[in-house]
């Protein structure tokens, strides 16, 4: 589509660098003087490596949805210069279920437009009306302001569905983004780890989970059972974004209501079994191309591409490495043939 932002052209107009922010520690996202100013290992790019931004409406109230609007834009625009690639909103973030909408309608038109001006994806959270049946859904826009898809909360609480709002259909579904394959879950669907398993079986390589409240501790349990990246908030809380390890990358605060991240997609999260020498050949040959961090006690490694002409899809099939994941399952079958014997 010749007038569609793909992601190519898009890094290209922003001149977004090379990771700043590394995947297994919390650091700045640009440091003073530019970005890796003391030379890291962390300075080359990967192939796929994104910039999300989780935010949170502190400024939210039940009675005006422009008003809530208005302060979200405002936090948009005071963080707009960052050029994130797709951004999430809270549960909710500007309506309730007395206040249903239809899609497309004030709220999501109000954030298309802003996807389409700042060429980046938005996650928007809210009580739909459609065909006469109130839902709790995420809006997925597109950087040219287009919807392209839709998540109906599946599990709705108590009080929600008292209201009226009507659960949404299993399983969930995934969408494919210019950058990579996401999943979306809303608030109370975190009580359910089989749908999160769903997405993760679906190719989810990161999960948004929008709110209205936190908890870090389920999040972070997530992200590292079925291996992808979590991006949470709420709708007053702190946000917080998870590696695959559970390892929490950022999380917002007190003085800022957002958090941002940069996501390399071209990483693999694997058990140590039989995976240590080929591990150390890996780094033999490719040095700083490939980043290696052992988590000595949890017997895990993950291991990303650093440099842009290195896919983990390469490396997978020159090196024989099976994620976490997969061999788990692959695991599960060899038991069952003894288990049948």
């Amino acid at each position: 589509m010749s007038d569609s932002i793909t992601r190519r052209n898009f890094l290209a107009k922003t001149s977004i660098g090379a990771g700043s922010l590394g995947l297994g520690a919390m650091q700045p996202l640009f440091a003073e003087g530019g970005e890796n100013e003391k030379g890291d290992m962390d300075a080359c790019s990967s192939p796929r490596e994104i910039l999300v931004q989780s935010v949170s409406n502190m400024a939210y109230t039940d009675d005006d949805y422009q008003k809530n609007i208005a302060a979200i834009m405002e936090t948009l625009e005071r963080t707009s210069s960052y050029k994130p690639d797709i951004i999430c909103l809270p549960e909710n973030c500007c309506n309730h279920q007395g206040n249903a909408q239809p899609v497309p309608g004030p709220i999501t038109n109000a954030f298309s437009e802003y996807a389409k001006k700042n060429g980046s994806y938005i996650i928007c959270t809210l009580v739909t009306l459609r065909d006469n049946k109130k839902h709790n859904t995420a809006v997925l826009i597109d950087r040219n302001g287009s919807i392209q898809g839709m998540y109906d909360k599946i599990h709705p609480t108590e009080g929600e569905c008292n209201n009226g709002i009507v659960p949404g259909i299993q399983p969930p579904p995934v969408f494919k983004t210019d950058f990579g394959t996401i999943g979306i879950q809303i608030c109370f669907d975190i009580n359910w780890p089989d749908v999160w398993k769903s997405l993760r079986e679906q190719g989810a390589e990161i999960v948004f989970w929008p709110s209205t409240y936190p908890n870090p501790t389920m999040l972070s349990a997530l992200a590292s059972l079925y291996g992808y990246y979590v991006v949470g908030n709420s709708r007053i809380d702190p946000c917080y974004i998870f590696d695959g390890t559970g390892d929490l990358l950022a999380m917002s605060g007190r003085y800022e209501g957002w958090a941002f991240a940069r996501l390399n997609l071209e990483k693999m999260f694997c058990e140590i079994d039989f995976h240590v020498k080929k591990v150390k050949e890996m780094r033999k040959k490719y040095g700083r191309k490939v980043k290696v961090k052992y988590y000595h006690d949890n017997d895990w490694v993950t291991i990303e591409s650093k440099s842009p002409d290195l896919t983990i899809k390469q490396l997978k099939k020159e090196y024989g490495l099976t994620n976490r994941w997969d061999y788990i399952k692959r695991a599960e079958k060899y038991i069952d043939t003894f288990r049948q014997a």
